[in-house]
């Protein structure tokens, strides 16, 4: 019994205590003349944006780990981007494995009003979701991740 008790007892402390902790403030507002997009957690607990690739809207998964933006075959070629299977290449390695590929730039890409040009990108084999890697998120002047929201900044 006393032994319940004083379970209880330190996870009250414990569940009192994170109460009163300093909170991480609030990030700064955005400059006049920058652009912010923000995201919200999805239900999987991974960020997607909608993104226009070539003028042709596309899902992206957001992969702040991948250094590449990467295609599917379905997605490049709903955007015009024609890829032979016999192109690809050893392009690296993923969670899932081996990847293989094919190197493109993709003349124009944005983000809710966060347009880049000439977006290096690969075309990959038997992917299945397109990501939005480093080669786009390295272009932002922030990458802001809150709890359940992921802010993008861009000065004009």
């Amino acid at each position: 019994m006393f032994e319940k008790i004083a379970l209880l007892a330190t996870l009250g402390v414990g569940v009192a205590g994170g109460y009163f902790l300093p909170r991480s403030p609030a990030p700064e507002p955005a400059s006049p003349g920058t652009t912010e997009v923000t995201l919200s957690r999805s239900g999987d607990g991974h960020f997607y944006a909608n993104a226009e690739v070539n003028g042709k809207s596309v899902r992206f998964l957001v992969d702040t780990g991948a250094s590449a933006v990467a295609l599917s075959e379905k997605d490049a070629a709903a955007v015009g981007i024609k890829v032979d299977p016999s192109e690809f290449e050893y392009f690296g390695d993923g969670a899932a494995g081996m990847v293989r590929g094919k190197e493109v730039r993709l003349s124009k890409m944005s983000v809710d009003g966060i347009a880049e040009d000439n977006v290096d990108a690969v075309v990959v084999a038997n992917g299945d979701v397109s990501l939005l890697g480093m080669p786009f998120l390295n272009r932002l002047d922030e990458v802001i991740i809150r709890r359940s929201e992921m802010t993008f900044r861009k000065a004009s």
